[in-house]
């Protein structure tokens, strides 16, 4: 898990051409999805539904990626986790940037969007999961001032149920090392 505060943030102000954003509190608001990401308004009306807040950045006025936010508890039955969250905390996930996209700048757009929509919210500490595999995403937050917060979270699969297990740890696990042929475990 990485998190960061405030006072750490480099988001910058850097634009890109090119580029906008929305943020949607309600399925109506909901900006037009491209085809890599239709297929997920269902989950993301029933995000709104829940109260989440969607933030989406997009080209040509239809949206090539977003990032869903939580400002209080968020409980998912279906991937069986719950992360509490504080007054002034936001949990940041489901960070989706279409693959055409993303050598284009529209993750660090997204990413640059989503600080400064965290900051005029007044939120002092926002945390998600990235994956160690995602090198990507790792060096993203990295960059933007995310730091691990020495909380691990491993999801696995038994009995066809989806499992989520949380530890905490000391000191910096790092991205997993690049593997030949073979996801790095």
């Amino acid at each position: 898990m990485l998190e960061c505060r405030r006072e750490w943030v480099r988001a910058g102000s850097k634009q890109m051409p090119g580029l906008s954003f929305v943020t949607a509190t309600d399925a109506a608001a909901l900006p037009p999805l491209c085809a890599w990401l239709a297929p997920r308004a269902p989950a993301f009306t029933a995000m709104c539904r829940a109260r989440k807040v969607g933030l989406f950045v997009l080209r040509d006025g239809v949206a090539v990626g977003c990032a869903w936010l939580a400002l209080d508890d968020h409980h998912d039955r279906g991937s069986r986790e719950y992360y509490r969250v504080m007054p002034g905390e936001a949990y940041h996930y489901c960070w989706l940037v279409e693959p055409a996209e993303r050598p284009r700048g529209g993750a660090l757009g997204l990413s640059r969007y989503a600080l400064h929509v965290l900051g005029e919210l007044g939120i002092e500490r926002q945390f998600g999961v990235i994956d160690r595999d995602n090198r990507a995403s790792y060096q993203i937050q990295r960059h933007f001032g995310y730091r691990e917060c020495g909380i691990r979270v491993r999801h696995f699969h038994l009995f066809h149920q989806r499992w989520t297990r949380v530890s905490r740890y000391q000191g910096t696990l790092g991205l997993h090392p690049a593997a030949q042929g073979k996801r790095a475990r």
